[in-house]
C-alpha cells in the first residue's frame, strides 16, 4: 500500500465536482439566525429540500406558486437571504429624555 494520497481528481476523468450554489449555503447560514424558523423546519416531518424552502418562503410571507427550475430555486433562495436578513434587522432610533432640543 502507497503511503501517497489519492488524487481524486486524476484517478478518475469521470468525475465531477458540483458545489452548492452560494445562495444556498448563504440560505443554510442565515437559518441559523432565525430560532422559530428553525423550530418549525424541525418540526416539519419531510425534509425533502423544496419543502423546506416552502416553509421558509411561507415563514418569510412570501407565496410560491407554479414550477420552479434549478435557477428560479437559486434566485428563490437569494430572495429569502434578504429577507431572513430584513426580519433579523434591528433599528435602533437615539432616545429623546426631553433635556436636549429637537432640531
Amino acid at each position: 500500500m502507497s503511503d501517497r494520497p489519492i488524487n481524486y481528481s486524476t484517478s478518475n476523468p469521470n468525475l465531477k465536482y458540483e458545489f452548492f450554489p452560494e445562495a444556498l449555503t448563504a440560505l443554510r447560514v442565515e437559518i441559523d439566525n432565525h430560532p422559530a424558523l428553525l423550530k418549525i423546519l424541525a418540526a416539519q416531518e419531510d425534509k425533502d429540500v423544496y419543502i423546506q424552502i416552502s416553509e421558509i418562503a411561507a415563514y418569510c410571507g412570501i407565496i410560491l406558486e407554479g414550477t420552479y427550475t434549478r435557477d428560479d430555486v437559486i434566485r428563490l433562495a437569494d430572495k429569502l437571504v434578504w429577507e431572513l436578513k430584513k426580519k433579523s434587522s434591528i433599528l435602533i432610533l437615539p432616545s429623546f429624555d426631553g433635556t436636549q432640543p429637537v432640531n
